[in-house]
């Protein structure tokens, strides 16, 4: 397991990097984009990546601030048996809140040397990683919907604190209400709501890992209506309370890979 971090400025594609050993890549801030084989990638917090050995793959920064990462690697005979049936292309999960938390916490216990919880909680992610991996769809998106559709979900990730409406957000796709609403399901496998709240959640995950103590800040700062809003979220997507994350931090496996969905 390692951290990686990007600092990057809004760019064009990097150079290429090839992959001698499948690994997963778990987003914690920031925004870029994965091109390999032909295929385009949007990634941003609370997806995870496959990335296959045997490839090669550029990125490109839509945004500014870079970006920073978990890479998780395991031995090949752990990588068979969890994807038994992996592409030889790179695969990008649907997001899920309850994977950036359970990185959260792995992060904590990798600080705090405790080898045991973090490979507990690699393979926890991992399984989960496994069975969330996006289907392929034979009605794949167009590139002219993709473009679309990604436009908005790049403004979901970089400012989450906007009081974002189906209306407005259709208007920025060009698309009606109804049309872009459909559209957006379609593509992200959820709601425009759920995205959005989702996005928001994953930010104050970030904040409150890095030791914020104030939630009613956090939950200002990112669009929350007061920090009972931000509390009830947790509860409801993590199966925590802001109370219980703090202490997971510290030590022990968070639920929620097992929790609400």
């Amino acid at each position: 397991m390692m951290t990686i971090s990007c600092d990057l400025p809004r760019s064009g594609l990097t150079d290429a990097y090839y992959v001698a050993r499948t690994w997963i890549g778990l987003p914690i801030s920031g925004l870029f984009r994965i091109h390999a084989r032909g295929d385009q990638h949007l990634v941003h917090p609370a997806v995870g990546v496959v990335f296959p050995a045997g490839i090669e793959y550029r990125m490109t920064h839509p945004v500014e601030g870079g970006d920073t990462d978990v890479a998780l690697s395991f031995r090949g005979d752990v990588i068979e048996e969890a994807l038994p049936d992996r592409s030889e292309r790179v695969q990008v999960t649907r997001l899920d809140v309850r994977v950036r938390h359970a990185v959260g916490v792995l992060m904590a216990a990798m600080r705090q040397g405790d080898t045991g919880r973090v490979e507990d909680l690699a393979l926890a992610i991992l399984r989960e990683i496994a069975a969330n991996i996006a289907p392929s769809d034979p009605r794949a998106p167009t590139a002219t919907l993709r473009k679309k559709i990604d436009r908005v979900r790049i403004l979901l990730a970089e400012c989450p604190d906007r009081a974002w409406t189906v209306e407005s957000l259709a208007r920025i796709a060009g698309y009606s209400p109804y049309h872009f609403a459909h559209q957006f399901r379609a593509y992200t496998g959820t709601s425009v709501h759920r995205y959005l709240a989702d996005m928001r959640l994953a930010a104050a995950l970030r904040r409150i890992e890095s030791g914020e103590s104030s939630l009613a800040t956090v939950a200002a700062d990112l669009g929350f209506a007061h920090h009972s809003h931000l509390t009830a979220t947790l509860r409801r997507r993590l199966g925590i309370t802001p109370r219980a994350l703090r202490e997971q931090l510290r030590g022990g496996t968070p639920r929620s890979l097992r929790g609400p969905r």
